[in-house]
């Protein structure tokens, strides 16, 4: 989210300032996937159903690209925060930045499209939804642009079912859950399950502004919400405590490991390894039937 102090820190120190601490983790991947929890748009009109409405600045895209991130998710509930001018002038500016979306866009089709990337002969497809949206009105029509809602079930299950046929692999990003539980609630349990169960290899969450734990089901992972990324500088403590989560294929399985990091004067930064330690103590303690090896999160064996 790049409004508030963090797009004062842009201004003032330039787009690459947030990520200098990340873009040489963040380079080394494949493909990088983040949320861009904002409208990007110099539009003035703002939806009142928020309480909150954000805002940047185009130029705040240029430090996500040379970063190293190839794609956004737009299904959240603050990328239409400007209605729906804004909304398209934040399409354009990721085209413009030479960054992908999904989870959003001119119409219904759209939006519950997948993005293919093709990564070292695989294909690769990218789905992003939301369960939280301020109104209806932001939802993805015929021909109306939105965001992708996944309050209804079926269109989502659909989309994986229809996507999987011709993938590889098949990642889900999605935008639920209660602000600042550390755990998810039982109906995202098996929501996650379902999802899997119509061809989905991986899911990854957020919107609760902190880390909850891990899950394999089918021996697919399942991260549940990995927190705020970058944040103005009031966050501290849960909210301020972030990372990276890394996604491998490694002989048709997918292996997930997780890197921490902080949040700290709009930047995301490391932190000694007593701090890394105790994250992964922390994180082993809220996730279900793994164990952290380190940064490498590990299904249990079912036989100990």
């Amino acid at each position: 989210m790049f409004d508030w102090s963090v797009k004062e820190a842009v201004t003032k120190l330039g787009p690459d300032f947030p990520f200098v601490h990340v873009k040489a983790e963040v380079e080394k991947a494949d493909f990088a996937f983040v949320n861009l929890e904002t409208a990007v748009t110099l539009a003035n009109n703002k939806d009142t159903n928020q309480i909150y409405n954000f805002k940047s600045n185009p130029e705040s895209l240029i430090g996500l690209k040379n970063a190293g991130f190839d794609m956004v998710s737009v299904a959240n509930n603050h990328s239409m925060d400007f209605l729906q001018n804004g909304f398209l002038d934040t399409l354009d500016n990721l085209d413009n930045a030479g960054l992908l979306y999904v989870g959003g866009g001119l119409n219904v089709k759209e939006a519950y499209s997948a993005k293919s990337v093709i990564i070292k002969g695989r294909k690769v497809k990218f789905l992003a939804f939301s369960r939280f949206i301020p109104t209806v009105e932001w939802f993805a029509g015929v021909s109306k642009p939105g965001v992708a809602q996944a309050y209804d079930k079926k269109p989502v299950l659909d989309a994986i079912a229809q996507e999987c046929k011709d993938a590889d692999y098949v990642m889900v990003y999605i935008h639920w859950g209660i602000e600042m539980n550390n755990r998810p609630e039982q109906w995202q349990r098996d929501y996650a399950r379902q999802m899997i169960d119509a061809g989905a290899d991986a899911i990854v969450g957020s919107h609760v502004h902190v880390l909850q734990g891990f899950e394999f089901y089918k021996e697919k992972p399942i991260a549940y919400s990995i927190g705020n990324f970058l944040f103005p500088d009031y966050v501290s403590g849960r909210k301020a405590d972030t990372g990276l989560l890394h996604l491998t294929i490694h002989d048709d399985r997918i292996e997930m490991s997780f890197r921490p990091y902080y949040i700290e004067k709009n930047q995301i930064v490391p932190k000694d390894e007593a701090y890394v330690n105790k994250q992964y103590k922390y994180l082993e303690s809220i996730s279900y039937d793994v164990t952290m090896d380190g940064p490498n999160v590990r299904m249990q064996d079912p036989k100990k």
